[in-house]
Formats: C-alpha cells, sequence, structure tokens
C-alpha cells in the first residue's frame, strides 16, 4: 500500500527544465543541462514520459497512459519503473516541480 507522501507525489506534476537541451534521435533522446554539464540519454518510452511532462500531465496521469500503452506489462511495475525514472530526472535537474498545475 502506498504512504500519503507517494500518493501526494504521484498528483504533483513535473515539468522539463527549460535551460535543459532536449534532443531527439532515431532510438531515443539526449537531454543536457549545461547549467550543471549532466547529460543523459534516454529511450523511446523514457521520451514519451519527458514529453508528457512538457504538456502538464501530472505523475498519476503519465503512469496511467503507460498502463494503456502497455497492457499485457505488471501494472505495479509500470507504477514503480516511471515513478523511478520521473524521480531521476528530477534529482538530476531534468525536470522541476510544476508549481502552478492543480489536479
Amino acid at each position: 500500500m502506498k504512504d500519503e507522501s507517494e500518493m501526494e507525489a504521484a498528483k504533483d506534476s513535473l515539468r522539463p527544465n527549460p535551460e535543459v537541451v532536449f534532443r531527439k534521435e532515431e532510438d531515443g533522446a539526449f537531454l543536457f543541462d549545461p547549467q550543471s554539464g549532466n547529460l543523459k540519454y534516454i529511450n523511446r518510452t523514457g521520451v514519451r514520459i519527458y514529453e508528457l511532462c512538457g504538456s502538464g500531465k501530472s505523475r498519476a496521469e503519465i503512469v496511467a497512459l503507460l498502463k494503456d500503452a502497455y497492457p499485457d506489462a505488471d501494472e505495479e511495475a509500470i507504477a514503480a519503473d516511471a515513478m523511478s525514472f520521473l524521480k531521476g530526472l528530477a534529482e538530476l535537474g531534468f525536470l522541476r516541480k510544476d508549481e502552478g498545475h492543480e489536479s
């Protein structure tokens, strides 16, 4: 069972850091933060998640869309992987919390 902080986090939205360079490639994309020097390659699913953040989707909405896109995959694994991915991008500065989003 999720604790309250996990449920609240799922309602939050993350937005791409406007300083980050996003360069799409054939099988994914590169994210580069010139401020920190952080560079990360993300696969196609990562690109989809990153772009959904840019459209203002909450973490919970992103997880729901991924579950719909991968109906044969384990729902708990999708949720855990997506939340971990989002947390990692936020920790590296590629995503920022969107304070203005209302769920």
